[in-house]
This record gives C-alpha cells, sequence and structure tokens, in this order.
C-alpha cells in the first residue's frame, strides 16, 4: 500500500513539475500587466541595461573565483577529501558519487553543473544516484560565488551572517535532496547483499562463447598488455546465466554466429592502470573515457560485459568501429544520423542491432557510448549486490 501511494506521489510531482515552469512564465508578466500595471516590456529592457552594467563590473570577482575553482579541482584535493569520506557516506546512506557535486556547487553553478552532467553520463538519467544530484543542483545555491562576485561588486565588506545562513541552507537542501530521494527512488533499506555470489568462468557455463580478452593483448586502446597470462573471462554467476541466454538466443536467430567477449570483470587494480594510462587528460573529462577507480565501475564488480558479434571461426562482423573507439561513431544513439550522413553502413547497423536484441532480450541494458558495452544491472542495484572486486 505504501509502495503505491508513493508510486502515485511521484506520478503527481512529475505532472506538476512538466507545467510549472510555463505556467509561472505566463503568469507573472500576466500580473504585472493587468493587475498591477506595470509596463512588462519596458521594465524589461531597463532591467536588461543594469544587468549588462552589472556583469562588467563583476568580472574581476567572476575571474578570481573561477581561478580558485580550477586550482582546487585540478589539485586533487577533491579526489583525496572523496577517498577520505567515503567509508562514513556508505554508512549515513550518503552515496559517495555525490560528494563532489555537494562540495561543488556553494563554489561555481558552471563548475557543479558539469559534475551534474558526468554524473548523468555515467549513471543514466534514472539512476539514483543521477536524481539526488540532480534534485541537490535545484535544492542549493552557489553561496561563495554569490558572496564573492555580487557583494564584491556592490563594496559590501562585512557579509554578517550572509555566509554561515547560504551553507546552512545548502546543507538542509543536500541533506534533504538524499533524504527524499532515497524514500522516492532508492533500494529497500534491506540489503540484497550476497558477497558469496560465485564468481564463474564464462566459458565453463557455454564453451560456444569466444573469448578475446584485449587486455590480455596488445590489440587496445593503450597498446600493451593488461591482463597478463589471463585468458578467460570471468563474471558474477547471474550475469554469467544472462549471458550464456543472450548466446543461446543468438545461435536460435543464427546457427553461424557466436559472442565474441572482449572483458567482462575487471578489478579495481586495472581499472586504476587504465585511468593512469590517460593522465594526459584532466580528470574531470577522463570519466567520458574510463571510469573513475575510486567510484568503480560495473565491471569492477563483474556484472558488465565487453563483447561483438563473430562467425564460428572467430572472425568479427563488422560493427563500423574497433573496440574502444573514443569518438561518436561508437555512440548507438547517434547510429541513425551516421547512417544517414553514410558515417555507417546498413550492415555495420544492422549486426550492432543484432547483438543489442539479444543481449536486451536476456536482460541486460545498454551504454549510450558504447556499442560493445552492457550492463546486467543498474550501479545502484549492483553496488547493492555485490562487492567490488579489487
Amino acid at each position: 500500500m505504501a509502495k503505491i501511494m508513493i508510486d502515485s506521489f511521484v506520478i503527481l510531482t512529475n505532472q506538476i513539475s512538466r507545467y510549472i515552469i510555463p505556467f509561472l512564465l505566463v503568469l507573472i508578466p500576466f500580473y504585472g500587466l493587468f493587475f498591477k500595471k506595470v509596463k512588462v516590456y519596458e521594465s524589461f529592457v531597463e532591467g536588461a541595461k543594469d544587468g549588462f552594467t552589472i556583469a562588467v563590473r563583476i568580472i574581476p570577482y567572476l575571474v578570481a573565483i573561477l581561478v580558485a575553482i580550477g586550482m582546487f579541482r585540478a589539485s586533487g584535493a577533491l579526489e583525496m577529501l572523496l577517498l577520505f569520506l567515503t567509508p562514513f557516506l556508505n554508512i549515513v546512506g550518503f552515496p559517495p558519487e555525490n560528494l563532489p557535486l555537494a562540495l561543488m556547487r556553494p563554489l561555481s553553478g558552471s563548475g557543479s553543473l558539469g559534475l551534474l552532467t558526468d554524473l548523468i553520463d555515467r549513471y543514466g538519467q534514472d539512476s539514483l544516484i543521477s536524481k539526488i544530484g540532480a534534485t541537490m543542483y535545484g535544492s542549493t545555491e552557489t553561496t561563495f560565488y554569490v558572496l564573492a562576485v555580487y557583494f564584491g561588486s556592490v563594496g559590501i565588506r562585512k557579509s554578517r551572517h550572509a555566509l554561515i545562513a547560504g551553507l546552512l541552507a545548502d546543507l538542509a537542501g543536500i541533506i534533504g535532496a538524499v533524504f527524499f530521494c532515497q524514500i522516492l527512488f532508492g533500494n529497500p533499506i534491506v540489503s540484497n547483499q550476497n558477497d558469496n555470489d560465485e564468481i564463474v568462468n564464462i566459458q565453463e557455463l557455454d564453451p560456444s562463447i569466444i573469448v578475446d580478452l584485449k587486455y590480455s593483448t596488445q590489440d587496445n586502446f593503450l597498446g600493451k598488455d593488461i591482463y597478463g597470462e589471463l585468458d578467460s573471462c570471468y563474471l558474477r554467476k547471474t550475469p554469467a546465466a544472462m549471458l550464456v541466454s543472450a548466446s543461446k538466443s543468438l545461435q536460435e536467430l543464427n546457427p553461424d554466429l557466436r559472442l565474441l567477449v572482449y572483458d567482462g570483470l575487471r578489478p579495481r587494480s586495472i581499472q586504476k592502470k587504465l585511468w593512469n594510462a590517460l593522465d594526459t587528460i584532466p580528470e574531470t573529462e577522463r570519466t567520458k573515457f574510463v571510469a573513475d577507480p575510486i567510484k568503480g565501475s560495473i565491471h569492477n564488480y563483474g556484472a558488465a560485459i565487453d563483447l561483438t558479434l563473430a562467425y564460428k571461426n572467430g572472425m568479427e562482423l563488422d560493427m563500423g568501429t574497433k573496440y574502444d573507439y573514443f569518438g561518436a561513431l561508437a555512440f548507438p544513439i547517434y547510429e541513425d544520423s551516421l547512417l544517414n550522413l553514410g558515417k555507417l553502413s546498413k550492415e555495420q547497423v544492422e549486426n550492432r542491432r543484432i547483438l543489442r536484441k539479444v543481449m536486451q532480450k536476456a536482460g541486460f541494458s545498454i551504454l549510450n557510448s558504447e556499442w560493445w558495452h552492457f550492463n546486467a544491472f543498474s550501479y545502484d542495484e549492483t553496488k547493492n549486490k555485490y562487492q567490488i572486486v579489487e
């Protein structure tokens, strides 16, 4: 009964939020024009003139705060703080992935927006982490930014209680975002975690699956062997069973085709090597290509798989790009446009669709930026089920 009431409340709030902003945009000018007899357009123009003047005055303060934020992020202090606080955050139910956003939000609107965008790109817009981040972003303010830029521009030197009041309001917004999102969108309080969920060799379950671990060769974006002598692919038992189901579906669809696996369970120690190999890319941009090992990826839990299609003899089907290709050609969401532009062929797009069809039928979900990557569960569900493999 409680679950039905919560679902109904979520549906209601979604419907209200869809129309509230257009409603306010119409209501406010209408109220000013017809009830307050304000010349709305002329007032808008005057306000725009004043806004331009203020913008010129705040530029020095804006530059100073942005430089300070850039130094804080580039120094690695944010990552060190996250590593130190993660155990405590897990105890209180605060997702560590949201901590950088919570710390950045009082400092910079653009910086926190970038972190929120990264969360949505990594975990999906429907994940608990993204919902907490979006709620947190909308419930807080750039307190330090406001004090430094706007107070400075008008010559206010004694802020009195403004800083404390602003930060307390931000804290209330952050706590509220986590609390209410956990209630509305979170997993049950009782953990489903099973540390003993078996890790299995996928070829022992289905010998017809072909394995070619790219990180056990030099045929990867690093150009070097990362795994060493490892030549078998491992997954947690449930994702492995799902993969076997996908393999059977593929052979029913076309008996000449097989699944060819590039990567499965990836220990966090390997994730660190991949992360450090891209040290020429700023860390804020690096997560577009490799998951941050501090937070971990679904691969590190043994619940994600990278693979393609091949014939029985191991010859791969043409998918339009190689594995670990960093670019728009690898994005499933762009396939129709790339097909129309002639960047991908009908055969390449059809091969990808066959792969997605059998994997999704088995219960896997896709990643919008990598045609080869599939997750057995969402990030939140994976964390709840398994321990990360070091």
